[in-house]
């Protein structure tokens, strides 16, 4: 007879909590503006996950979501804008002549740094309580300074990007243990740098 401790009722826990923070994550990213905000609300759920053990979903999703909806909405249009300008910027280059050649490596160096800022956004505002604008500093700061983690969170996401394009099943799970994931690099990086601190 199986027990309720047994290893592989804790399993099967893990494997429900990623399905339902997933699913959780889906349904409030379909009115499509509150992607950042849902996003968010994943990201502080697994850093509870990796932190404290603690596998519950529904009620720390939600109450994440309204705790952090107004900051996170907020850099959400920021974002929004800016990669929205580098994407336009870019299909319209080619009308610029020789001046092209001055805006490529420019849009091109942007393109990166928002790329950069975001492996690290979503994790740093679920770390540390800061505002925005912070939360943007350090992120930028965590991303170049510690540049390899950076590239294999990267390497995560393009090879989650082509599981999720080769099996769209993985719809179920993927996101979910997406940010597990980069969450999980992200705070051996934070782990790191408290370190480093209390040691000064």
């Amino acid at each position: 007879m199986l027990r309720y401790d047994s290893k592989f009722f804790r399993i099967l826990e893990v494997v429900t909590a990623f399905f339902q923070l997933n699913i959780l994550w889906l349904l409030f990213c379909l009115p499509v503006i509150t992607i950042f905000p849902a996003t968010v609300a994943m990201y502080c759920v697994v850093r509870q996950w990796i932190l404290h053990k603690d596998f519950s979903v529904i009620r720390p999703f939600w109450r994440f979501f309204k705790e952090n909806f107004k900051q996170s909405f907020g850099l959400g249009l920021i974002w929004i804008v800016l990669s929205s300008l580098i994407v336009v910027d870019f299909l319209f280059m080619r009308n610029l002549g020789s001046f092209q050649y001055i805006m490529l490596p420019v849009l091109s160096l942007m393109g990166i740094l928002i790329l950069f800022i975001s492996i690290f956004i979503f994790p740093t505002i679920a770390h540390f309580n800061l505002n925005w604008l912070n939360a943007i500093k350090n992120s930028l700061f965590f991303s170049i300074r510690y540049l390899f983690t950076t590239l294999v969170a990267i390497l995560y996401i393009g090879l989650m990007s082509l599981i999720l394009f080769k099996w769209p099943i993985t719809f179920i799970f993927i996101f979910s243990l997406g940010a597990y994931s980069i969450y999980f690099l992200c705070n051996r990086v934070f782990t790191k740098i408290q370190y480093v601190n209390s040691s000064n």
